[in-house]
């Protein structure tokens, strides 16, 4: 090779280095790699014993049940044997019994045979109509999103699943009718080296989907890992979850078309997962600020992961954080249901619930 050739290289080997190094920083960054935690903040928790990854936690403030969604994804994504097999389910919580006595109570059918939920989502009218929404990603897919009725006592009775091309890579949902809903798509690809060469290289190619009822279309694009969503009480804001873009956006709603308009977006400085919407229009966002930590812990339990709670408040503007644990409480937090002067947490992974007191002061971390 002449020594033209080789300064070319060089340049080339030189560039790569470069363009690879300012990605890489990019991501550490987006991913809270850089993020010092100075304390924690606590709060008076306790455990309940639950199935592995009890990750999205719906509550019936009216019925006074928590509908806690779950399965055993370490074992799933490490492959193990029989995997393919492992089946995950919903669960209640009675909130009306005395907390000591709390405990979950499976009240998934045996249809669809093959259920592993993520997110989930509750919905009521005054038609007497009374549904749970669950993201299911069967094992050989495709993924799909089932709608269930509620019995009294919380039991669950399958109606449909609903399928669409659309649907691409889901991670939570949010019921605004008896057939109507929006989905996240985290990812643009279905592919798993795609979807890590986009995270890495922070693509904005998750999705929002609205189903009509009929058919699905994407209402809503350009969105860095979409994750949790979910919609105001009077349906005319829906608040989306930018995990690596570490904010909340809003967009407004038109009730008729489904169509969404972005409003804005409250930048919160960590990755935000599921959002739980409580009676007085507060937001409370399970977040992970430290996403390489989370990544850890997805393999290694002994890893932790810091764990926090956020409460935003649309009405007064302000946002943060009441719960701050650095991983031996809880590691891998999804989402915080607040129920009163308590809040329900759930994680990615562990078999266990929180149940811990709600504090009212925002605190920066």
């Amino acid at each position: 090779m002449s020594r033209k050739h080789l300064t070319i290289a060089g340049f080339v080997a030189l560039a790569l280095v470069v363009i690879v190094s300012v990605l890489g920083w990019r991501f550490l960054s987006a991913a809270g790699y850089f993020t010092g935690i100075r304390q924690e903040i606590a709060a008076t928790c306790r455990a309940i014993p639950a199935v592995p990854g009890p990750e999205d936690i719906q509550i019936d403030h009216e019925r006074k049940l928590a509908f806690i969604s779950g399965y055993d994804r370490r074992a799933v994504s490490a492959g193990a044997p029989g995997s393919d097999a492992i089946r995950g389910g919903i669960y209640v919580i009675d909130l009306s019994e005395p907390q000591e006595d709390w405990s979950l109570r499976p009240v998934t059918p045996n249809v669809p045979a093959r259920f592993r939920p993520h997110g989930i989502s509750l919905y009521k009218d005054e038609n007497g109509v009374n549904r749970l929404f669950a993201v299911n990603h069967p094992a050989g897919g495709p993924e799909t999103v089932e709608i269930f009725d509620i019995e009294e006592d919380g039991t669950l009775t399958h109606v449909h699943s609903v399928t669409s091309d659309a649907f691409i890579s889901l991670n939570d949902v949010v019921a605004v009718g008896p057939e109507s809903f929006y989905a996240t798509n985290d990812h643009g690809t279905r592919n798993p080296l795609g979807q890590l060469l986009g995270d890495f290289t922070l693509m904005r190619n998750s999705t929002i989907v609205y189903f009509d009822g009929e058919k699905a279309d994407v209402v809503a694009d350009k969105v860095l890992y979409a994750n949790g969503i979910n919609v105001s009480e009077d349906g005319r804001l829906v608040y989306v979850a930018s995990a690596l873009g570490m904010s909340v956006y809003i967009y407004e709603r038109d009730i008729e078309t489904g169509k969404l308009l972005l409003q804005g977006a409250v930048r919160l400085g960590t990755g935000v997962d599921n959002i739980d919407i409580q009676p007085d229009g507060t937001l409370l966002i399970g977040a992970h600020p430290n996403i390489i930590a989370f990544l850890s812990h997805a393999s290694d339990p002994e890893k932790h992961s810091p764990s926090q709670v956020v409460r935003l408040e649309p009405k007064e503007k302000r946002a943060g954080t009441i719960y701050l644990n650095f991983g031996e409480e809880i590691s891998g937090i999804s989402v915080a249901a607040g129920y009163g002067d308590v809040m329900l947490l759930g994680q990615v992974f562990e078999p266990e619930v929180l149940v811990c007191s709600q504090s009212r002061e925002l605190r920066s971390y």
